[in-house]
């Protein structure tokens, strides 16, 4: 008996079976495609953690000659007990020989012992020509399950399932383009009630699994905030700007903050990518906005709503969390400066040492104070950028968790997550302030990274 469960997904071509495979060995490699035929020979995926198999899935060609393959079976009567041998009869006659290649490219992973998954289309009728792939899978012996895939809509799963209980112990409803890990999970956990001594094999299976899930979850919760600290603590220094005219820094600005964008968004970029290797997608483009900082605001209104506080959540989220003295000046002014002055206070105050403090200072309000002269951009002292980078990084680590592996659209962020900074208690928002300031001193090894990992842990296991 194999060390790991093996199962072969068949049924006729183009019903999702190859979508199956992606979804279950969360393999975004495997290749899928609405025109039928694209899977010609069986093509073995397995899910490997840790460098051990925890089951393999067999992605079969589709039924060609399901009619033929039946007649040949039955032109000697053996009984029921004999029935899978007369099947490995069949598939020793004629493999090598031309004839009926895909369906010993499918029988042959079935009579070497793989469990059986057929999968049909529930938005298509039933058709009585699905009885003989179904009266073949049943002469094999091998344990089976049907699922029900809703590729265009689920119009005729009540059919199916009537049809399919005729010839499957098993009869499941299974969309692979949205199916959850707990169903993912579930679905191992019913195709092992099917086979009593495999029993154990899928058992070791979903505790792999769900030690592999949590490990997994801590694993991004510590990339997550890696990439926070190095975005909030994130200063760029340029050698042009510290030898050039006075009067020649105003023109040098605009690139100058192109460039610190550029890097921002190749940080937050990079930390992206390492999510994505970390749970096995290997193509993955999200339609997530590009991070822009401005002098004079962090980032247009749309966006600050979107990622992180509203301009009232912030001045009391900040002065919770002891504001500076900028942004209490901006609540003062009744919001109508849109928090210019407490950007400017972060994003241009790094700017002093380009431009010369009294230089700023004859361009900025002048309850802004700058203690000390720094070539450097950044870092972006706003409090309100650790919500919006918090903000980001769960909408898009959420919607990668949420996404199956057979999936080949890009990455859509819901918008009804998108404004998850704002739904959180208001003494949620200031410890999360206070604990984003105390990261940016204390770096990625301090306490409070130690808690952001907690919290953010939390949030993507219950998210």
């Amino acid at each position: 008996m194999a060390e790991h469960p093996v199962l072969a997904v068949v049924g006729h071509p183009n019903k999702g079976k190859s979508s199956v495979v992606a979804a279950l060995t969360q393999n975004d490699q495997v290749k899928i495609s609405p025109l039928s035929g694209t899977t010609r020979v069986a093509q073995r995926f397995s899910l490997k953690l840790d460098n051990q198999v925890v089951f393999e899935l067999v992605d079969t060609p589709g039924f060609q000659r399901a009619g033929k393959c039946l007649g040949w079976l039955n032109e000697q009567s053996v009984a029921a007990d004999q029935r899978p041998a007369r099947v490995a009869e069949f598939v020793s006659r004629f493999t090598g020989s031309g004839q009926f290649v895909d369906e010993v490219e499918l029988l042959t992973p079935i009579i070497e012992g793989a469990g059986i998954i057929y999968v049909v289309d529930g938005s298509l009728p039933y058709s009585p020509e699905y009885e003989t792939e179904m009266e073949i899978l049943r002469w094999t012996g091998r344990p089976r399950l049907a699922l029900i895939n809703p590729i265009g809509g689920d119009r005729y799963v009540e059919q199916w399932q009537q049809a399919l209980n005729q010839y499957f112990s098993l009869v499941r409803l299974f969309d692979p383009l949205h199916a959850t890990f707990d169903q993912h999970l579930q679905l191992l956990r019913t195709f092992g009630e099917l086979e009593h001594h495999t029993s154990p094999l899928f058992e070791r299976a979903i505790e792999q699994l769900e030690r592999y899930r949590q490990l997994k979850l801590q694993q991004a919760a510590r990339i997550l905030v890696e990439n926070l600290y190095q975005l909030l603590s994130y200063q760029q220094s340029s050698s042009r700007l510290e030898q050039a005219a006075r009067d020649q820094l105003e023109a040098l600005l605009p690139d100058e903050l192109a460039r610190f964008n550029q890097q921002l968004n190749r940080l937050e970029r990079e930390g992206q990518q390492q999510l994505q290797a970390l749970f096995l997608y290997h193509q993955l483009e999200s339609d997530i906005h590009r991070l822009e900082v401005h002098q004079s605001e962090l980032m247009d209104t749309t966006q600050w709503s979107l990622w992180g506080l509203q301009k009232n959540q912030l001045v009391l989220v900040s002065a919770g969390a002891g504001a500076a003295i900028g942004l209490l000046a901006d609540a003062g002014l009744g919001g109508a400066s849109l928090l210019a002055g407490a950007i400017g206070g972060g994003v241009v105050g790094g700017l002093s040492g380009w431009f010369g403090l009294d230089w700023l200072k004859q361009r900025l309000p002048s309850w802004l104070q700058f203690s000390a002269e720094k070539h450097l951009l950044g870092p972006v002292k706003d409090p309100n950028f650790a919500f919006v980078i918090l903000g980001r990084a769960l909408s898009h680590a959420r919607a990668m968790l949420a996404r199956s592996h057979a999936d080949r659209d890009r990455l859509a962020i819901r918008e009804d997550g998108l404004n998850h900074m704002q739904s959180l208690e208001l003494k949620t928002q200031v410890r999360l302030l206070k604990q984003c300031r105390l990261l940016v001193r204390q770096g990625p090894q301090g306490q409070a990274a130690d808690q952001l990992r907690d919290w953010l842990y939390h949030q993507l296991a219950g998210g």
